[in-house]
């Protein structure tokens, strides 16, 4: 399979969208938040959720993946998120319609970020290092014992980050795995203590199933263990084991996530730009 190409590309995006509908989803059940929602837009979605959570759960993915941009349609969004408070920020995939940019330039947007896609094509003869890497590492995969100290776990895990995130916000984001009836979640333990935790939701496409590797973290005292490592390495055990055909993961370019990513076989398939359109 390419894994460069237009036609992954366009699953790999439709994925993402899927994966951000599900989360605005979750949150507006465990909230009862009845204004959170997803809007379809030119070929992808836009995400509304609460102003606080800033552009984790209030950005658009898929823009203009099999569609054209329409200028009129972004103009609404926009003032959307600006009565919210909330900057318009799109994560824009190299693959999109040719008109994506065009309206982006005319509108004003900027590029402020950048993130990596990566992709795994998943056969049933491909073998992942077992699910133990020494160092006493040990890999729990039993939903019910993870979800018992999941978001504490994972919130701790995060605390300590490049970019700082709200505590609510952190939790919010564990709390909506464990909301997720299609989230498989997973513990690494060292010594016997929970060292990181991490996600994988699935979602069908036309390519198959698919492994959307996410929310994967380690607890400060245990970062450069190896710990990361194992989960990615179960976590494709698990969905080869599901019958998945794909697995995906997204990650900020050069980070330790990336890396860990590229050491456990996956290829990037392309780098998107976050364009962003200041508010008056």
């Amino acid at each position: 399979m390419i894994l460069t190409g237009p036609e992954l590309a366009h699953t790999l995006e439709a994925a993402e969208a899927t994966h951000l509908s599900r989360q605005v989803a979750a949150y507006r059940q465990l909230s009862g938040r009845e204004e959170c929602r997803s809007i379809a837009i030119c070929g992808g979605v836009a995400a509304l959720t609460n102003p606080g959570f800033g552009r984790k759960l209030n950005h658009v993915t898929g823009l203009g993946m099999g569609a054209p941009v329409n200028s009129n349609q972004l103009a609404q969004l926009e003032a959307i998120y600006d009565a919210q408070g909330l900057e318009t920020q799109c994560d824009i995939c190299p693959h999109a319609d040719s008109s994506t940019l065009t309206v982006l330039a005319e509108r004003g947007y900027v590029v402020n970020a950048f993130s990596n896609t990566y992709v795994r094509h998943l056969t049933p003869a491909d073998t992942y290092a077992a699910a133990h890497g020494g160092n006493g590492i040990e890999i729990i995969a039993d939903r019910a014992l993870v979800a018992r100290t999941f978001i504490s776990n994972s919130v701790t895990g995060f605390s300590l980050q490049a970019v700082n995130r709200p505590l609510i916000l952190l939790e919010t984001l564990a709390q909506i795995a464990l909301q997720r009836s299609d989230t498989l979640l997973f513990a690494a333990t060292v010594d016997g203590k929970v060292a990181a935790t991490a996600g994988m939701s699935l979602i069908e496409t036309p390519l198959g199933l698919l492994a959307h590797l996410y929310i994967a973290s380690t607890l400060p005292a245990y970062r450069g263990r190896g710990a990361q490592l194992a989960l990615l390495h179960a976590r494709l055990t698990a969905a080869q084991d599901a019958g998945c055909t794909l697995a995906s993961v997204t990650a900020r370019p050069a980070n330790s996530s990336a890396r860990n990513t590229e050491r456990a076989g996956f290829s990037l398939a392309y780098t998107k730009s976050t364009f962003i359109k200041r508010r008056a």
